[in-house]
This record gives C-alpha cells, sequence and structure tokens, in this order.
C-alpha cells in the first residue's frame, strides 16, 4: 500500500494528503475544532494591525499577547473603569476634557489650580510630575522598578498601563489618588456652575465620582 503524507495547505487552505511519489490522492480530513483554531489564529493577527491603524499617535498601546489583563478584571468598579479611561486617551483629564471643549483649558487643576505656570495636565504630567502626587508616584515608580527593573525615564504612561506587571502598582496608586477624576468647576472663564460641571462631565461619557478622600 502506498504511504500518505500530508502536504502544505493549497491557495484555500486546504490540506491533501499525497503519495510517496508525490502525486495528490485526497483532501485530509479536518476536525471542526481545528478549523476554528486556524481562523481564530488568523483573525486575532488581522484584528491587532485594525486596531493599531486606528489607535495611531492616540497615546493608546496594545497588549503584546493579545489577551485581557485579569489584574484589573479583578478590582472594584470605580477604579478599575478610572484606569481603563487612563489607558484610551478618555480619562477627566484637562488635555482631554479641553479636546471635546468641556473647559476653557487643559492646565493641572491640582497642581497649578490658578493656572499661574500653564501645566498642561496630560497623563504624563499626572504619573510623573505633578506635585499634588508627587508621595504617590515616588510609592508607584519604586513598585514598577522593583517588579520590572525599568526606572521612572524609561516609560511611557502608555506601555505602563500595558504591562500586566505593572497593573497592581497603577491600580493601588488611582486608589490613593484623584488621578482621572472629574475636574472642579472652573470659577474664572467659565460661564456656568457646578450644574454645568456635571453636564460637562456626564458628556464626556463619565460621571462624577463621589467625594471622598482617596485611600492612603
Amino acid at each position: 500500500m502506498a504511504k500518505l503524507a500530508a502536504g502544505e495547505p493549497d491557495d484555500h487552505g486546504v490540506e491533501w494528503l499525497t503519495l510517496a511519489d508525490g502525486t495528490r490522492a485526497t483532501q485530509r480530513a479536518t476536525s471542526l475544532a481545528h478549523l476554528r483554531r486556524r481562523a481564530t489564529e488568523k483573525k486575532w493577527p488581522e484584528a491587532r494591525s485594525w486596531c493599531e491603524r486606528r489607535n495611531l499617535n492616540k497615546g493608546y498601546v496594545l497588549r503584546k499577547n493579545g489577551k485581557p489583563d485579569p489584574t484589573p478584571a479583578r478590582a472594584e468598579k470605580r477604579t478599575v473603569s478610572r484606569f481603563y479611561q487612563l489607558k484610551s486617551g478618555h480619562a477627566l483629564t484637562g488635555v482631554y476634557l479641553k479636546s471635546v471643549d468641556n473647559r476653557p483649558d487643559d492646565h493641572c487643576w491640582w497642581c497649578d489650580p490658578d493656572n499661574n505656570c500653564g501645566v498642561q495636565q496630560t497623563r504624563d504630567h499626572l504619573f510623573k510630575h505633578c506635585s499634588r502626587w508627587e508621595d504617590q508616584q515616588a510609592q508607584l515608580w519604586a513598585r514598577v522598578k522593583e517588579t520590572t527593573k525599568r526606572g521612572k525615564q524609561k516609560w511611557r504612561v502608555g506601555d505602563l498601563l500595558a504591562d500586566e506587571r505593572c497593573s497592581p502598582a497603577v491600580l493601588d496608586f488611582l486608589r490613593s489618588t484623584y488621578v482621572g477624576r472629574a475636574a472642579p468647576p472652573v470659577e474664572e472663564n467659565w460661564d456656568g456652575d457646578e450644574e454645568d460641571e456635571e453636564r460637562a462631565v456626564a458628556a464626556a461619557g463619565v460621571m462624577r465620582e463621589e467625594e471622598e478622600e482617596p485611600a492612603g
């Protein structure tokens, strides 16, 4: 009896059994589970490429393995919501609120409430430079360096939020600060009151959280 061997898939992805002399004999039987696995393996690279094109220059970094980070999934909703908002670039920061016309400027209301310095409230500022949270920042970056052997200056915030090893430290940082929470009402250059601020926050897609002191 002639020996059969599995050949490479053809242009349609069909694997054929071939005879020892190279003659194609018949299609190789393929299980449904195998077909599903091959479809999944083909789907994820295409999906990742699509996400990378859509998020170009927007600060969002995809995880390398494409799977969800399990650590935020186990955290409390009020903290993990800020985590994902910061990760996607849609958190309540000065830069984002100004970009959607919900604040007249993008300065940091935590360390420069009177806008004397004109410091932009970006993710990088809040995680690395804001003087209001410098003690919490020191704890965050000490834990990150201990875990990853990389110091603060070698991290972009987008990469920090995408790295599973850093998630516990980032979540604790958010629990101990107001980073990513609603801004106080603007008293100058703002034709509105507290209700206007609430409407602005709602329009940005998130609601103001309760105003208790952060842990830590």
